[in-house]
């Protein structure tokens, strides 16, 4: 395995570096390219979910569709929704749940395709239809509303009067489950018709739902009745809503999330009452204020008048009074007396005038479920502190307030808490996958980047010379490296000089006939390099050359002469 890496090693730096750069070029392409189709290949194919939407359905379609995690992509100015082909039928129903898309009548678009010679009773007909769809489309804009049906009956503008008949209009409306519409919206939906048609009035508009129940029918009773009560209850719960989320705050700050759960229900009284009370209280003379007194004094004295008037009531009215007359034949002297006093005092009177607001609480309750953990003390504080913010009192029946303890469920909690850890999870787990092409991309170009950084900034060996042969001195080389023979001869054939790298390999320059220069490599210890450097030294020192040799065929002798140099 070595030997093999060897080889390779003494291939690849035996390549020119713009062949060796090419051939590094090459891989990384080539390794883009194989990134470049897995990527290709995991991508999914689209198919075609809806054409030809609104703005605004295409904006709920693909927020509908995000919720649920699925891939979603425009073209068409927003007009085309696509996603892949496996979740097509499962958007398909997820969004007919939702009823989307909404997609409308043509409207005022059909206008565009009127036929020629077209009548004026048709042309009627056919912007009336058109004035229909448009209502509607707008109607089913609405959020509670899922689909709505608009029918128009135009009126007869007769120069008689009795024949001229108003315009009416009907309103259908389908709503989504567990929806309503608030009184707001079915004003503003006969608003819009109303306004819509010439000469339609508010009271000729009839809104019903899905189940025929009347949710407007002009101003009679019935539906004054109805859109009361209706308001009464959004407002008793919008205010039950609001008192119950104030109170599960504090009480999740106080005992902690999920061990305490609050119920309420609440009774108001929209009725706005006005009183007028007025009062009278007993007279004191002593204390009272006169504002005016009228006195009349009528006094006579002496004989009375000779005549006298009529009888019966005419005679003796106050205003003109007429005396009686005196008996005949009497001189006795007459005597009358009359007094008249009025005295008007000033009345002593309270008179209030109260408006009494709508919106009064007549019954409010409050329950309250506590988890089994909480202390006694803990539930004795709650329910004092609940009972005092509702406002219980003796004097106060209609406020009630109840603070039980249960064991909490929390396998529904816990349940939820992993499935959001398995897709977190199964999120992170996807990204991973996403971004692992990427990552390990990156990390070869950092690779190859580095190997063809240090090719590039190693300077070029310096050769070192190990041993070179004199001028005039030849040594026969053949294509494979030294020839067989490998003899000296005196000849000028070739020119050799046998200089180590700092690898440890070998270079032998050859400097042939002509001035050619051959370059060969050999790494150090092959039998090559041995006979040659051995051939070298025979050459330059001969005289050591025959020690070896001679130390090397009789040892005993080198044994002997070295005994004899130490004794000596």
């Amino acid at each position: 395995m070595q030997s093999t890496l060897n080889r390779l090693r003494e291939r690849w730096n035996a390549l020119p570096r713009t062949t060796r750069i090419a051939a590094i070029g090459g891989a990384v392409g080539l390794l883009l390219l194989f990134v470049a189709l897995g990527f290709w290949a995991s991508t999914p194919t689209y198919t075609t979910l809806y054409t030809g939407l609104s703005p605004a359905d295409s904006a709920a379609v693909v927020q509908a569709l995000k919720e649920q995690n699925i891939p979603v992509r425009t073209s068409g100015g927003g007009s085309v929704i696509e996603v892949p082909q496996e979740y097509a039928e499962t958007a398909r129903l997820e969004l007919a749940s939702k009823g989307l898309p909404k997609t409308g009548a043509p409207g005022y678009a059909r206008l565009e395709k009127t036929p020629f010679g077209m009548t004026q009773s048709m042309e009627q007909n056919t912007l009336r239809i058109a004035l229909e769809e448009e209502l509607q489309n707008t109607i089913q804009h609405l959020e509670p509303v899922e689909s709505a049906r608009v029918h128009i009956t135009p009126g007869n503008d007769s120069p008689f009067a009795d024949s001229r008949t108003e315009p009416t209009a009907s309103v259908v409306v389908s709503l989504k489950p567990n929806t309503m519409l608030t009184r707001e919206q079915v004003r503003g939906i006969v608003h819009l018709v109303s306004h819509s048609v010439e000469g339609l009035k508010s009271e000729n508009v009839t809104v019903v739902d899905s189940e025929a129940r009347p949710l407007w029918q002009g101003g009679d009773q019935y539906a004054v009745d109805n859109e009361l009560i209706r308001t009464r209850r959004e407002a008793e719960r919008a205010y039950a809503d609001e008192l119950r989320r104030q109170l599960q705050q504090h009480l999740d700050r106080v005992l902690g999330p999920g061990k305490s759960s609050v119920m309420v229900q609440a009774e108001l009284d929209l009725d706005k009452e006005e009183v007028q009370a007025q009062r009278v209280e007993p007279l004191d003379p002593n204390r009272a204020a006169v504002i005016s007194e009228t006195t009349e004094t009528e006094r006579l004295s002496g004989n009375p008048p000779a005549a006298g008037g009529a009888a019966g009531i005419a005679g003796n009215r106050a205003e003109n009074p007429l005396y009686p007359a005196a008996p005949l034949g009497g001189g006795g002297v007459g005597e009358y007396n009359r007094e008249d006093r009025i005295r008007n005092y000033e009345i002593n009177k309270q008179v209030e005038h109260i408006i009494r607001a709508p919106g009064r609480i007549e019954r409010l309750s409050v329950a309250t479920l506590v988890d089994e953990s909480v202390s006694d003390e803990a539930l004795t504080a709650v329910r004092n502190w609940l009972e005092t913010t509702v406002g219980v009192a003796p004097n106060a029946p209609n406020r009630m307030v109840t603070v039980q303890r249960v064991k909490f469920d929390a396998s529904q909690a816990e349940q939820v808490a992993k499935e959001q850890a398995a897709r977190d999870a199964a999120r992170r787990q996807e990204l991973l996958w996403r971004l692992l092409p990427v990552l390990l991309l990156l990390i070869i170009t950092i690779f190859l980047a580095r190997v063809i950084g240090k090719q590039i900034r190693r300077p070029a060996p310096q050769p070192q010379v190990v041993a070179a042969l004199p001028s005039g001195g030849t040594l026969a080389m053949s294509a494979e490296g030294v020839g067989p023979a490998g003899a000296i001869t005196d000849g000028s054939e070739h020119a050799i000089d046998a200089v180590i790298d700092e690898d440890g390999v070998m270079l032998v320059k050859e400097v042939g006939p002509g001035g050619t220069v051959i370059v060969r490599k050999r790494r150090g210890g092959s039998v090559i390099e041995e006979e040659l450097a051995e051939r070298i030294r025979e050459r330059t020192q001969p005289e050591l050359v025959e020690i070896q040799r001679f130390a090397d065929n009789k040892p005993e002798h080198i044994a002997a002469l070295l005994r004899n140099w130490i004794k000596s």
